[in-house]
């Protein structure tokens, strides 16, 4: 009797570099968007919070001077840039008056946006570098996973507290990070120093994931390369909460690396690297100042 095969199943359809950028920046604005739908009303107000999502254009504002917390992420990738889109950031930023910054990468349209910005009055602000993963390599991640902790209720003051000092943020904030924990969709990880449990924390990084398996990175503390030479302590962070973030169902995983390097050169790399992450492409800021 002649063996009898299952059908081939077919391969996944391999998505473009363009597809791959839309996804990547649509699970940022989504951990975005669901920080600020997290804050606790007193925390909003005190604040300024504030977002909106107009179609495909997602925008954050508030009073925090930091440009993370007051940003356009999503024109020209994927949101359409025409003048409906131009208009409803005008109006979105017009009413607080305060600066906000405009993030575009590689695979935005137009590929002339950059120029559109200047002539609109934005000036560049600096770029960051965009590292993508889409596997689960979890033996890779396992050999750099040691001495973390996971973030809850028993652990979370600590965690805020180390986030706040780190950013010279205002105490509230704790009630706004606080309210992340345990939140659907969010896990979150520290590393005391040299991983002794009681000890004081030195790094922490926190993940969004969304329902189809992509995951976002950061809430990280301080910032590699720029706050602080922690790649170490951070590459294990991360390590560990890789690998309970695949366990919750991640798939596909984004974050970026803020202390960039034309060559892509340096320990931030080496370290996102030897997790299995690509340095996809680079995102570049541009800033406009209140009114």
């Amino acid at each position: 009797m002649a063996e009898i095969h299952a059908p081939a199943q077919p391969s996944p359809p391999t998505m473009s570099a363009r597809e791959i950028a839309v996804r990547a920046e649509n699970i940022d604005s989504m951990a975005w968007m669901d920080q600020f739908a997290a804050a606790p009303p007193h925390v909003a107000e005190m604040l300024g919070l504030r977002s909106s999502r107009n179609d495909l254009l997602a925008m954050v504002g508030s009073r925090i001077p930091f440009s993370h917390f007051n940003m356009v992420l999503t024109l020209g990738c994927p949101a359409p840039v025409d003048a409906n889109a131009f208009d409803a950031i005008d109006e979105f930023y017009r009413p607080g008056g305060s600066s906000h910054w405009v993030l575009v990468n590689d695979h935005s349209l137009p590929f002339d946006l950059d120029v559109e910005l200047l002539r609109r009055g934005y000036q560049a602000a600096g770029t960051w570098d965009r590292v993508i993963l889409q596997d689960t390599p979890r033996d890779r991640w396992r050999a750099h996973a040691a001495g973390c902790e996971r973030v809850d209720h028993t652990n979370a003051a600590d965690w805020t507290a180390f986030i706040i000092g780190c950013y010279g943020m205002p105490a509230p904030i704790g009630d706004w990070l606080y309210a992340l924990v345990g939140r659907k969709g969010w896990v979150h990880f520290l590393r005391r120093e040299n991983g002794l449990p009681g000890a004081k924390i030195v790094m922490v990084r926190s993940a969004f994931i969304a329902d189809d398996g992509w995951c976002w990175l950061g809430i990280d503390a301080p910032v590699p390369g720029v706050m602080a030479p922690c790649f170490d302590d951070d590459q294990k962070v991360t390590a560990a909460l890789l690998l309970a973030a695949a366990e919750a169902g991640a798939t596909q995983f984004v974050s970026d690396i803020e202390a960039v390097s034309d060559s892509r050169q340096g320990p931030g790399y080496a370290a996102w690297s030897a997790l299995g992450f690509t340095c996809s492409y680079r995102r570049r800021l541009f800033k406009r100042d209140g009114k």
